[in-house]
């Protein structure tokens, strides 16, 4: 069961990774700044509390960003 907690953290990792990459706000970096922790926490202990909770917050970071864009 540890190694299935370690493979989902390792998913959030990479997520996180590629969100904090990319050019958004500061909701988001920070959000996946958080989530990466939370991973890197779950892989070395195996908890499946941080594995849960950088989830939420790497979805709710996602969730809360808008893109502004102009209509025409």
């Amino acid at each position: 069961m540890v190694y299935v907690i370690q493979l989902l953290a390792a998913i959030l990792i990479g997520t996180a990774i590629g969100a904090a990459l990319s050019p958004r706000n500061n909701i988001l970096l920070f959000g996946s700044l958080i989530a990466i922790a939370l991973g890197v926490v779950t892989l070395i202990t195996g908890s499946w509390v941080a594995l849960a909770i950088g989830t939420v917050v790497a979805l709710a970071s996602q969730g809360m960003q808008r893109d502004n864009y102009k209509t025409a």
